[in-house]
């Protein structure tokens, strides 16, 4: 009797210790599986801020000649406009924010009264996005998803 008794014990033991080894393991993996979802997340939101932030940055720099770049206005929005001028022909390159998106439109001066915000591509998601020029200074002012304020400044010749 003692006997079996004894092997009834070691099967609990046996069956606790292998739930507990169980439990464990899922508890791992799901902190692991959260661990990996949050970096996911933080990966995205950078790529997103700086890939917004270095494009513009990147045609500023790539059109900052005398009285090509300007803060303006796209449809209610407060843009960025690059001008150019091809074979006689004015266009304008609108960078602004709509709808949750940082947009760039390119289009032939004659016709920006007609398109509207959402014909712009979109670069990336974010709140706001607004520009100041002041002392040959351009101050542009990012809020991303979260609500974080990005501030750059480029100095335009």
């Amino acid at each position: 009797m003692k006997e079996k008794n004894l092997h009834t014990i070691d099967t609990v033991f046996v069956l606790v210790l292998f739930a507990v080894f169980v439990i464990t393991a899922l508890m791992v993996t799901s902190s692991g599986a959260l661990a990996y979802q949050n970096a996911v997340k933080q990966m995205d939101e950078r790529f997103n801020k700086q890939t917004c932030i270095s494009y513009i940055t990147a045609k500023v720099r790539a059109n900052n000649a005398s009285g090509r770049i300007s803060v303006g206005d796209f449809k209610g929005n407060e843009a960025l406009c690059i001008t150019d001028n091809v074979n006689g022909t004015g266009y304008t390159t609108y960078i602004y924010q709509s709808e949750g998106m940082i947009r760039e439109l390119f289009c032939n001066d004659e016709v920006a009264d007609s398109m509207e915000p959402e014909s712009g591509a979109a670069l990336a998601e974010a709140n706001g996005l607004s520009f100041a020029e002041e002392n040959n200074v351009l101050t542009i002012q990012l809020t991303d998803t979260d609500e974080k304020i990005t501030t750059i400044y480029i100095n335009m010749l």
